[in-house]
């Protein structure tokens, strides 16, 4: 049995579709999504008065004449995992006097982009002897769980304990501990313990499962993300470096090794991709480079017999 698994997309359309094809590019049975799945940023499109397009992206403002044009700056937002919005100079100023206008807008793009998301997995994957699972993570609001609920071919797995076959079973889980950001799924460390026990204590047998948990343990390696002062600004060591430290959940580390799990799968933070061994867990985190639309991930061979056999991350 093969597993492809990858994390935090964000959005990302080019990455999205690298993750249709993943199935036959790897030759895998099982494919998975672990967490974040929508993206964080809308990308005014300014309609002006003298017909001319005004956009500001990537940090430098673009003006454009052509209709064509404006359509492939609108695929370039797309695959970096932002959202284009059309406006008229008129409806741009309101928004910019009243920013809280937008927040119904942009859970309707997010929904939206889901929405072509499922559609697009249900024509493509529907034919293919493969298992699609998906779980939303902590910056998804809960809207997009009621999207991914109705397709014909995803199988939403956050919350639920699902067999995999061979006597291999997985849960998925898409809350964090708390981040600086306060994200619709951030909760406490005691919030999150309870919520991995009440699934855990389900599992048949821990040496065959995966425990695909959005956030990763604390202080393995796979956790470590940039030191932030109080006002959200990297702390830099003497080169100019920025300080790194561990931001993983202490409830997952003692649930991991409290359990034991075969492996354990996590996204979160997407500078810390690696793989390592907590006690007898393998835990991987393949990173996120979604914004520059490389999707990357991890190959999981499992044998009936044997369990694990191995674990590869790959970018593609």
């Amino acid at each position: 049995m093969r597993i492809y698994y990858t994390s935090d997309l964000h959005g990302s359309d080019k990455c999205w579709k690298k993750f249709m094809v993943t199935p036959k590019h790897y030759e895998a049975d099982i494919i998975i999504i672990g967490g974040d799945i929508t993206g964080k940023f809308i990308v005014p499109i300014i309609r002006l008065p003298n017909g001319r397009v005004e956009a500001t992206f990537m940090g430098r403002k673009r003006k454009y004449k052509k209709e064509k044009d404006v359509d492939v700056l609108k695929q370039q937002v797309a695959d970096t995992g932002q959202y284009w919005l059309d406006l008229s100079f008129e409806e741009y100023q309101q928004f910019e006097q009243d920013p809280s206008l937008l927040d119904p807008i942009f859970d309707k793009l997010i929904t939206e982009r889901v929405a072509q998301w499922v559609a697009m997995a249900d024509e493509r994957l529907k034919d293919q002897n493969v298992r699609c699972f998906i779980s939303a993570g902590n910056d998804d609001s809960y809207s997009v769980d009621q999207v991914l609920e109705k397709s014909e071919t995803i199988e939403v797995h956050d919350g639920r304990i699902y067999d995999l076959g061979a006597g291999f079973e997985m849960f998925g889980l898409s809350n964090s501990n708390m981040t600086p950001w306060d994200c619709p799924r951030d909760i406490s460390e005691e919030e999150l313990a309870e919520k991995i026990e009440n699934l855990a204590s389900q599992i048949k047998n821990p040496d065959r499962a995966i425990f695909d948990i959005h956030v990763p343990p604390y202080g393995t390696g796979i956790d470590e993300a940039p030191e932030l002062t109080e006002d959200m600004r990297m702390v830099m060591d003497s080169t100019g470096t920025p300080n790194m430290i561990p931001v993983g959940s202490t409830a997952v580390k003692e649930a991991l090794l409290k359990y034991q799990p075969m492996l354990g799968l996590h996204g979160h933070i997407h500078e810390a991709a690696g793989i390592r061994k907590l006690g007898k867990t393998t835990i991987v985190n393949p990173g996120s480079e979604y914004a520059e639309g490389l999707l990357r991930g991890a190959v999981i061979d499992l044998d009936a017999q044997d369990g694990l056999i191995n674990v590869n991350l790959v970018t593609g």
